[in-house]
């Protein structure tokens, strides 16, 4: 990554300075770079875009061209795949196990009904045996 003095000797201009000669905003011009349209690189730790004044003139001229696979972000575009997969493999993750844990909350409501029920049920047979009724309110 480049820091902004090292940007500024290297000869590349800010997305305003670039939007100025192109007459577009800065936002369309991150765009165009971010596009492949125009050759750019990424300062202060990927927030901002940097570009030539050579690399705008180009795009002016040629408005159909694109910026070869070398020199646009391949590591860029790698990178947010592979961090694409990995976002969804978590959520596939998250959700197993969330119905792991709703599976196992019911099977122990399960047994605890089971219980409770079963106990109630030999209750009500042994005062049967008995002979003690049991009133309701």
């Amino acid at each position: 990554m480049l820091d902004q003095r090292g940007a500024k000797e290297k000869g590349y201009i800010t997305l305003k300075e670039a939007a100025e000669i192109a007459n577009y905003t800065p936002d369309y011009v991150g765009q165009l770079i971010r596009g492949g349209k125009i050759k750019g690189e990424q300062v202060y730790a990927n927030v901002a875009w940097v570009t030539t004044h050579d690399e705008v003139e180009a795009y002016l001229k040629d408005k159909n061209r694109t910026v070869s696979e070398e020199e646009s972000s391949v590591f860029f575009a790698m990178f947010h795949q592979v961090s694409s997969y990995f976002l969804y493999t978590l959520i596939a993750l998250c959700a197993v196990a969330l119905l792991f844990m709703q599976y196992v909350l019911y099977v122990s409501i399960d047994a605890g009904l089971d219980k409770t029920y079963l106990s109630q049920a030999q209750n009500n047979e042994t005062q049967s045996h008995t002979g003690v009724t049991v009133s309701s309110r």
